[in-house]
């Protein structure tokens, strides 16, 4: 079982039980410890630091290197063992592939997901939790999970083009 707290477990069950956008806000404002708040400009290699200052792995990482590509830099996340070179697109970054791989590398054994309390801002909020513990939400919760909380997609797109 994974050493995930109590007490931010808690928090997002109170708000999956009283699910209103000014809830949300009350209760997830400033919990860093919880939400990735996640900005349309933000730096993409800032984006793993707030994963891992949540999950508290000691394992993901990011690194940031030049390189002669449309985007000037590449970006490489490390979880573990594992490693991925950010598939980016056009020119420069972007925060849906970035959030994307991020999820994709931290599969099985955690998942992210987009507080849809947060659409339409340009600020948008991302909770990242064990798999084990969205399982048991999902269970507990099943009416309400997929209002309150978006999947990731291949495909998913949250801040546009």
């Amino acid at each position: 079982m994974t050493n995930y707290s109590a007490e931010k477990l808690e928090t997002i069950e109170s708000y999956i039980e009283n699910p209103n956008q000014d809830f949300y806000f009350n209760v997830f404002d400033g919990r860093y410890d919880i939400v990735m708040v996640v900005d349309w400009g933000e730096e993409d290699n800032a984006i793993i630091e707030y994963c891992e200052k949540i999950l508290e792995t000691g394992q993901l990482s990011a690194k940031l290197e030049g390189a002669d590509n449309k985007q000037g830099f590449t970006i490489t996340i490390q979880f573990g063992e594992k490693s991925l070179l950010i598939p980016y697109q056009g020119k420069g970054a972007d925060r849906d592939t970035t959030l994307r791989a991020l999820n994709e590398i931290l599969h099985p054994e955690y998942e992210i997901r987009f507080s849809k309390a947060s659409e339409g801002s340009d600020t948008l909020e991302f909770i990242p939790l064990p798999q084990e513990l969205w399982h048991q939400l999902d269970l507990k919760y099943a009416e309400r999970m997929d209002d309150l909380f978006a999947r990731f997609e291949n495909d998913s797109v949250f801040f546009g083009s």
